[in-house]
């Protein structure tokens, strides 16, 4: 006997959920804030995801003038945040009411954000820039260095020297030391076709904490100075690109 066999298909309806309607991994990030100079710094300060929706709550981060083990948690749809003198979502195009912005950099979840003097005729009142806190990073006995003025800059540790130019950043790690773990440091500025110093003294070496140096032009004498911030031992509180869902 023949049998015969009618040929049927079977068609799966798989309900396809469209990649741009997929929710994005939050990131979850902790920051640290520090005001460049005393006056910067304020405890109403709000952390505000732009790219969350218009019912997502702030997250209050007092900028102040010095770094210790405190830190605020946010969580960001990307990697932007604004900062705002009110809690309230409306703060963030409301007149007077924005104090700044910052992206984080990519991979970085654990962040100094410095807020700085902002730009004549910015609508925020300050600039802020964002420093990669992890122990990678940052690590134990070392100094982040930033060269926010337009001239180069010399330091010299000892008889090493370290040299920036306008715009580096750069990590001094475990910095030479001479007698009582002290680095003799002098400071200098390349100005009309010549090194000319500017700053000398002794630094402490920062031993299993770290510290921020910011070299900078005086806006009101023009003057290159250095200023440094003490810092704790770096912490590990997040892996590296955490994210939740």
């Amino acid at each position: 006997m023949i049998r015969h066999f009618i040929p049927f298909t079977v068609v799966l309806w798989v309900a396809a959920i469209p990649l741009a309607a997929q929710e994005a991994p939050l990131v979850k990030a902790e920051i640290r804030m520090l005001a460049f100079t005393p006056d910067l710094k304020q405890k109403e300060v709000y952390a505000q995801d732009p790219a969350a929706a218009a019912t997502a709550a702030s997250v209050r981060a007092p900028v102040k003038s010095y770094l210790n083990h405190e830190f605020s948690t946010v969580m960001l749809k990307g990697r932007k945040i604004v900062f705002t003198t009110k809690p309230d979502r409306a703060s963030l195009t409301r007149d007077g009411e924005c104090i700044g912005e910052a992206t984080l950099p990519d991979g970085a979840n654990s962040v100094i954000l410095m807020f700085l003097p902002g730009k004549p005729g910015a609508k925020a009142r300050c600039q802020v820039m964002a420093i990669p806190d992890s122990k990678r990073a940052f690590p134990a006995g070392s100094y982040h260095a930033t060269n926010l003025s337009p001239l180069p800059v010399r330091v010299m540790l000892e008889q090493k020297v370290y040299d920036f130019k306008p715009g580096q950043v750069s990590l001094i790690e475990n910095p030479p030391t001479g007698e009582g773990q002290q680095s003799a440091m002098r400071t200098f500025v390349f100005k009309d076709d010549a090194w000319k110093q500017v700053a000398a003294g002794f630094w402490p070496h920062p031993g299993d904490a770290r510290g921020l140096l910011v070299l900078f032009q005086n806006s009101a004498s023009g003057a290159v100075q250095l200023r440094g911030f003490d810092d704790i031992a770096p912490r590990a509180p997040l892996p590296e690109q955490a994210q939740v869902n």
